[in-house]
């Protein structure tokens, strides 16, 4: 299968000033990952295949895992990514090795792991905006080869960097801050060879500002930001605040036999939400109607069960099986407020319980020793209970439920040949899928919203070299998906409000290339790229689109009003993602050295939106980083100076259109330095 992995130092220099896991868009092909919520709601997109719906109950198509644990819930995924071992992204339906069913991929993050040594660093990086980032790890083996323990701890935060220049009442004059504080603790626990089981808890608290909502960001005619725009100011009458504290932890126990290996992982994860914004972005310019709204969700909890059974030594065949369980609550208030007094004016509560069951297996034959078949099997069972509650406000008091249950049986089958013993070529063909999903966000409509069960075919074909004696390694597909009843999240239009829809047939094709290449001695030199075409193919399905006089590229159905969206592509899936990253050592002496590293990220245009219109789509970006390192590896330090964003471009990265030209924006140049100590 298409697998592609992001380097631990990669993450470091991409995070070195604060970022959070949206620093990854890009970064492998066919990877994109945005947000309307800040840091607190990360919404991932693998080859055009994703969900923008804001909701705290929104079904992803796409599963992250961290450590092992699938992070279903979007608030749970925006957890920080520090002291990282690897990161994987496996493109295309998965389901039948491990974990969740999902009809488009996965995102697997794993930390550095307890080690049978005493060990560990402190880094500290300052930058532009009072950016900084303080991380710590230490590894202690407390009864050498037997028992350790890895605690590692960070603290991200940055100063207010844009004003709020309202004449009048203001609830807060600075914004875009944030203090973000995580910490990890594991201890592995090694009976012999053949047994061992690690624990991990975890958790975090951030406390800031939410996403700043711009109004007026765009010009009409234009995805440019608006002439004379500047990103230093706002002016909005509305709060803006956000806080997040997760805790969570895990167990996993392996032991091997003879032939029979087995894993188990039990996992339990909790979140607490809350995140106000002013949703009209303020002045400059025409605001129709003013706009605050907040989200709190006191409660966002999961449990997972797993157990895994796997051979060993069994010559030509490898075997996986397993079962799994996964279970989440979700407890979340909506509520509008007055601007002027921020006062709640109405307030909805939504509650949902999901469980889900999964068997799943993967056998492996090599046939020759040059050519392996690979075919897997799912049963998944899925039952939601959803309530919706608006408790004052709007049409009065309201009361209402439903529930779904739904079952399917995905499978995936692929046939790998060695051409050479360092030359491979694939073909792979797979089935995901995602169990119906709800909204009801009463204090904007008076029903629930439902989408149906979304199932996904998928081919590729690919090849993968590892050449030159390791010099060059190379991989590449193409690909094809079909998704029947795609799951699409209609947001805005004319008032602030979201409608679930299933889109009949959505299809993509696309191909992926990566390269790793070392040209010479202490040069590197990776790129990948890829392009993702993407279409609805649902005669008849409508939206509803900007109620401000956007520039409209759909035709609008005279007897309904909206807006016909068949043919259009999905939306946050540019054309073309591009990377490529380059570092140089230049040797000092023996102990001492220089480390040049650059790294650049380019994807097309987008679209925020089902319909197509000319402001509300997102233009081309490029964003670049570059560090200068001094390593004394016999005094354990390194010191860097570094710049993320060179070109200093920004550009609107969302929108909301149901109100103004509100939109918002990219993080501009951030410079500065870091030092590091390794003991």
């Amino acid at each position: 299968m298409a697998v592609y992995a992001i380097k631990s130092s990669e993450i470091s220099a991409l995070t070195v000033a604060g970022d959070d896991i949206r620093a990854l868009a890009a970064r492998t092909p066919s990877l994109n990952i945005e947000s309307s919520f800040g840091r607190t709601f990360p919404r991932i997109y693998i080859r055009g295949l994703g969900n923008p719906n804001y909701d705290t109950n929104s079904a992803q198509p796409v599963a992250m895992y961290y450590d092992d644990v699938v992070l279903d819930n979007p608030v749970l995924r925006s957890f920080p990514l520090f002291d990282l071992a690897d990161t994987e992204v496996l493109s295309g339906p998965q389901g039948t090795l491990f974990g969740r069913n999902t009809p488009a991929g996965v995102i697997t993050i794993h930390s550095n792991a307890p080690a049978d040594k005493n060990t560990g660093y402190l880094s500290q990086s300052y930058g532009t905006f009072d950016s900084a980032v303080t991380q710590a790890a230490v590894n202690l083996s407390l009864i050498p080869h037997r028992f350790a323990i890895r605690l590692s701890v960070i603290n991200q935060r940055r100063d207010n960097w844009v004003q709020n220049t309202y004449d009048g009442f203001r609830w807060r004059k600075g914004l875009e801050g944030y203090e973000d504080i995580a910490g990890r603790l594991q201890g592995l626990y090694t009976f012999d060879d053949s047994a061992n089981i690690l624990f991990e808890i975890n958790a975090r608290h951030l406390e800031g500002t939410a996403t700043l909502f711009r109004a007026n960001l765009y010009q009409h005619g234009s995805p440019d930001i608006r002439s004379g725009y500047d990103i230093n100011d706002v002016s909005q009458n509305g709060d803006n605040a956000q806080n997040l504290t997760t805790a969570g932890g895990h167990i996993k126990a392996t032991k091997n036999f003879d032939h029979v290996g087995l894993q188990f992982i039990s996992s339990w994860d909790e979140g607490s939400l809350g995140s106000i914004g002013s949703i009209d972005g303020g002045s400059p310019g025409t605001v129709p109607f003013s706009v605050e709204t907040g989200t709190a969700a006191p409660k966002i909890s999961q449990v997972t069960e797993e157990l895994r059974a796997y051979t060993i030594n069994t010559g030509k065949f490898f075997n996986q099986g397993g079962i799994y369980y996964f279970n989440e609550f979700l407890d979340d208030y909506d509520a509008d407020y007055s601007t002027t007094t921020m006062k709640t004016t109405e307030l909805a509560n939504q509650r949902q319980n999901e469980n889900s069951v999964g068997v799943f297996d993967s056998l492996t034959y090599n046939i020759l020793k040059s050519l392996s078949v690979t075919g897997g099997i799912r049963y998944t069972y899925d039952f939601k209970r959803f309530g919706a509650t608006r408790i004052f406000g709007g049409d009065g008091p309201l009361s209402l439920g439903n529930s779904t249950e739904s079952n399917n049986v995905s499978w995936d089958g692929s046939v790998n040949y060695h051409i050479t013993p360092n030359m491979s070529a694939y073909f792979r063909a797979a089935t995901g899928f995602l169990a119906p999903s709800f909204q009801g966000r009463l204090t904007s409509q008076n029903y629930i919203s439902e989408a149906a069960a979304e199932r996904n075919t998928s081919f590729e074909l690919g090849y993968k070299a590892n050449l030159a004696h390791g010099r060059v390694q190379l991989s590449g597909d193409a690909f094809m998906w079909n998704t029947k009843n795609l799951q699409l999240t209609a947001a805005g239009g004319t008032s602030n409000q979201i409608q679930l829809l299933n889109a009949r047939h959505a299809i993509g094709r696309g191909f992926e290339f990566n390269i790793e290449t070392y040209p010479i001695e202490n040069l590197m030199i990776a790129g990948n790229m890829s392009y993702n075409f993407t279409e609805i193919q649902s005669p008849g399905l409508e939206t509803s689109y900007c109620g401000i006089g956007c520039t409209l590229r759909n035709p609008v159905d005279s007897k309904t009003g909206l807006a016909e969206i068949n043919g259009n592509p999905l939306p946050y899936a540019p054309r073309f993602v591009a990377n490529l990253n380059a570092s140089y050592r230049i040797p000092l002496n023996q102990t001492q050295r220089l480390i040049l590293a650059t790294d650049w990220s380019w994807r097309s245009t987008d679209y925020f939106t089902l319909y197509k219109s000319v402001e509300f789509q997102g233009k081309a970006l490029l964003l670049g980083g570059a560090s200068l390192t001094f390593d004394d590896t016999k005094r354990h330090y390194q010191a860097s100076v570094f710049v993320r964003n060179i070109t200093n471009k920004v550009v609107g990265i969302g929108a909301l259109d149901f109100d103004n030209y509100t939109g918002y924006i990219n993080d501009p140049r951030i410079i500065g330095g870091s030092l590091k100590y390794n003991f």
